[in-house]
């Protein structure tokens, strides 16, 4: 194995560890939340409580080791300490990552991540969110360190399943939705399907390879 290729493989492994972390992180915190709410899409979003003043993310930071907040509404990630705009998407070519997915506060975590609320997407009912498992370290690219969430209606933590309807997207769209090799495949944001692979540890265009292990960095 060459040394660029290694250098990928380490870089890769470190991202894929520091997923695990926040998946793990944000799950517990999720639970938590619904100690006290029973229903807390209903408490967010029919309420319309996070439509104003980005209740979620405000409420999300008590869970967390919180160093850095931004409770405004922003979509210009430069705003945020990172040295480009938006995140790109997981097909090829630098393709901006919608800014309506995380434009509903911040907050940056010591163990180096960031979580930036969607708040309501589409008024569909249901709390979004993604997660930046190295803050504003690269590569910022959906699917590779920056993945999507959602909170079902058992108030649990859900991968995106890529079309703002949680696990009702057929596996064709989820591929779709997670394409490294087009573009333009995903009705919204390629890449938006991720998560799902990573917790699988599936890459999507060869379900005999590991998600990790098929990504380069």
């Amino acid at each position: 194995m060459t040394l660029p290729s290694l250098i990928s493989k380490y870089r890769v492994k470190v991202l894929q560890n520091q997923f695990k972390a926040s998946y793990s992180l944000i799950s517990q915190a999720v639970l938590n939340m619904g100690i006290d709410n029973p229903d807390l899409n209903s408490y967010y979003c029919n309420n319309r409580l996070d439509h104003t003043e980005n209740i979620f993310i405000k409420d999300f930071a008590k869970n967390f080791q919180v160093v850095k907040s931004d409770f405004t509404s922003r979509n210009d990630l430069r705003n945020l300490g990172y040295s480009q705009s938006q995140f790109y998407q997981t097909s090829p070519g630098k393709i901006s990552f919608n800014p309506d997915s995380y434009n509903n506060g911040v907050i940056f975590l010591k163990n180096g991540s960031m979580i930036a609320s969607s708040g309501c997407w589409w008024d569909s009912g249901r709390i979004d969110f993604i997660v930046d498992v190295n803050g504003v370290k690269m590569p910022n690219r959906v699917g590779y360190d920056v993945f999507y969430f959602q909170i079902g209606a058992d108030n649990k933590l859900y991968p995106s399943a890529g079309n703002m309807n949680l696990l009702g997207s057929t596996e064709e769209k989820m591929v779709r939705c997670c394409n490294f090799q087009e573009s333009g495949t995903c009705l919204i944001d390629t890449g938006s399907s991720c998560s799902l692979y990573a917790i699988r540890d599936v890459y999507p265009h060869d379900k005999s390879k590991g998600y990790w292990d098929s990504l380069r960095l």
